[in-house]
């Protein structure tokens, strides 16, 4: 297995050595019995990247961070590592999260999913019709399609859907251009769907700033971020279905 580089998480951990199942690496608790589970979700490289998701610090120190939360954090890499690929990425990180829920250390009605970046748009199948599973979903700087995007579904659908699985969407002050339009647009649909959406904007930094800048408040916002997964995976369910 390749060893890790690439750039590292501003927030520093003890980092948890990942059990390789397949294609995913999982990154267990210290406590004994099936835990609730975290499938962490990469964006886009429109070429393969010299080191890939799995095998990057950030990811690995994000996994290692949940697992010292008491979570079981997984890694795939998907279809996004080559291009534009959004269907296959779709299939494959299906096929992640059902080898991720039959691991004997995961509770399987109990998951959550955390989408970076060009990984937005994965979101939207799950939170269409969310499967009683999927207990928490967290968008980081995401690119959100709008309604005309083709074969994609609309971000009205899966926003309905955040009515029943609680939602965190981190943002940034200093956001990709390209990328605010979709976020405005999103968080104003959600505003007047009158959905729960939960939008935190982390001031003074840019896409990626969870890499890039180490200043206490981007930390605390990792911190919460992640503090904000582990306590939707361990509260009891409070969304009603719809």
């Amino acid at each position: 297995m390749p060893q890790p580089s690439g750039k590292s998480l501003i927030l520093p951990v003890d980092p948890v050595a990942p059990d390789t199942r397949g294609p995913l690496d999982l990154y267990l608790p210290s406590t004994a019995g099936p835990a609730p589970c975290v499938l962490l979700v990469h964006g886009l490289y429109p070429e393969q990247p010299e080191v890939t998701p799995r095998f990057s610090n950030f990811y690995r120190e994000y996994a290692s961070h949940l697992a010292h939360r008491g979570l079981v954090a997984a890694i795939v890499d998907h279809d996004l590592t080559r291009g534009f690929f959004y269907q296959e990425a779709l299939a494959t990180v299906r096929d992640a999260v059902d080898l991720l829920r039959a691991a004997p250390e995961t509770d399987e009605d109990t998951v959550g999913m955390w989408f970076f970046s060009g990984g937005g748009p994965l979101s939207y199948p799950f939170l269409i019709d969310p499967a009683p599973w999927l207990r928490a979903v967290e968008l980081t700087y995401p690119v959100l399609p709008g309604a005309d995007t083709p074969a994609w579904p609309p971000p009205e659908d899966a926003i309905a859907g955040i009515s029943a699985v609680p939602t965190l969407l981190t943002l940034v002050e200093n956001e990709i251009p390209d990328y605010i339009a979709g976020q405005r647009s999103f968080v104003a649909q959600a505003s007047n769907a009158g959905v729960p959406l939960d939008v935190r904007t982390v001031a003074g930094v840019g896409h990626g700033f969870d890499a890039t800048t180490d200043v206490p408040h981007a930390r605390a916002a990792v911190t919460e971020g992640l503090d904000w997964m582990a306590a939707a995976l361990k509260s009891p369910r409070s969304f009603g279905r719809m």
